[in-house]
């Protein structure tokens, strides 16, 4: 009998295997990257579950809007610039970015800032001074977290 037969034979179930264990690898690394995602999704929910914002009082005086947020929740917000907020104007809402745009929003300050400064921890109010141009008349504000949380409240109108 010649050895051609055999060693086809042999290369033929070393490329079984090695196949077998390519497809049991990347099934593996799947699995484990799947599992990882879930894991990270559940926490940043968890996280979200446990912030809470909610609009103190909105004050109105000329062109720029102070908007007093309070953490009601059990989560610190710490990235105050990432913030967004939303003004509606004439019946149109507008993005307004943190910064130096015609439209933008500044922190004013927190208080009290005593745990972790510069981060809005649980029980803290974050004063936002939000510019207008000179003859805007807003009549809503939202502000956002950065993970999704948000809370909206109507503009007193200026007597």
């Amino acid at each position: 009998m010649s050895a051609g037969p055999l060693v086809a034979s042999g290369v033929g179930i070393l490329l079984l295997v090695v196949t077998a264990y390519v497809l049991i690898g990347g099934t593996l690394t799947t699995t484990e990257v799947m599992v990882e995602a879930q894991s990270n999704l559940a926490a940043h929910q968890e996280v979200r579950m446990r912030t809470a914002i909610a609009i103190q009082n909105t004050t109105l005086d000329g062109t720029t809007l102070d908007v007093e947020v309070k953490n009601t929740g059990s989560e610190p917000v710490i990235e105050i610039a990432s913030i967004d907020v939303y003004l509606q104007i004439e019946g149109e809402p507008i993005y307004i970015p943190h910064g130096t745009d015609t439209y933008h929003w500044n922190k004013v300050n927190i208080t009290p800032d005593g745990i972790h400064p510069e981060e809005l921890d649980p029980g803290e109010t974050l004063i936002l001074s939000v510019t207008c141009t000179e003859n805007a008349t807003p009549t809503w504000v939202q502000v956002v977290t950065p993970n999704g949380v948000s809370s909206s409240a109507y503009i007193p109108t200026q007597p």
